[in-house]
């Protein structure tokens, strides 16, 4: 297996896994670069070899590939103000950004996005996750590829409209289900219940749906049409307007669709 000398323009949540990651998989991260230059600092520390820079100008880094980790609102911003080397290859890390995001920098760039919620106090083992790539040309095709496997057993080519849709779809299989487990914290904290009591109904709940499908794993009172329950469940949601309101919506959307 070939290695690669890897740069980062970003040294947030997505930086910090991919980085120490990719390190462990034999590759070289010798630089890094943050707005924040304390967060580049602690991110740099966590690796064997790297320096942190003070700049988006990476001129003087033969890098194989710099992957640019910033948030979406600012990934415009930072490659318009990047400088790399001719053959570094260009690539970002969003699910929703077009991959011509980055075209203003030359010949050879692509996109590496992992699909996977990156938080810097929680580990992740990425030999499960799907990394979906895109690239301009054969050459930045063959590193991304190389450069995932050495990660993940899952790497999907995916064009920027498929991936655009995959990360809707993770909105509403990660941040809006996650927000649904708010809910449910706040009615049981209300009542002095344990949350952790919900954990293994969620865990089922979740592969349940992934082998039988969400259609056909549906369960609950919506599903049954017991008007009686949802009744008294909008009842106890009484004094709560925004959360009675959401499900009404939700419990309608298990009718229409199951």
């Amino acid at each position: 297996m070939k290695y690669f000398r890897i740069g980062f323009a970003g040294a947030g949540n997505v930086a910090w896994h991919l980085a120490q990651d990719l390190e462990k998989a034999g590759h070289l991260v010798p630089v890094i670069y943050s707005r924040d230059r304390e967060n580049a600092m602690v991110l740099a520390s966590q690796l064997y070899d790297t320096q942190v820079s003070d700049s988006l100008d990476f001129s003087e880094w033969p890098l194989d590939l710099l992957i640019v980790a910033v948030h979406d609102d600012a990934l415009r911003l930072v490659a318009e103000m990047l400088v790399v080397q001719e053959n570094t290859i260009v690539v970002h890390t969003s699910g929703s950004q077009p991959m011509e995001v980055l075209e203003i920098l030359g010949d050879d760039y692509g996109v590496l996005y992992p699909l996977q919620t990156f938080t810097k106090e929680k580990g992740i083992d990425l030999s499960d996750t799907p990394f979906c790539i895109e690239a301009v040309n054969t050459r930045v095709h063959e590193i991304l590829f190389a450069v995932a496997k050495s990660l993940s057993s899952k790497v999907v080519v995916m064009d920027t409209e498929q991936r655009k849709s995959l990360h809707l779809a993770a909105v509403f299989a990660n941040n809006f289900s996650n927000h649904m487990l708010f809910w449910a914290k706040t009615i049981a904290d209300a009542e002095g219940i344990d949350f952790q009591l919900l954990k293994p109904l969620a865990r089922e709940t979740v592969e349940k749906a992934f082998m039988m499908m969400p259609e056909l794993a549906q369960t609950g009172p919506a599903k049954r049409g017991d008007q009686q329950t949802m009744e008294a469940h909008l009842a106890l949601l009484e004094n709560n307007p925004e959360l009675k309101a959401l499900y009404k919506a939700m419990s309608f959307s298990i009718r229409q669709n199951t």
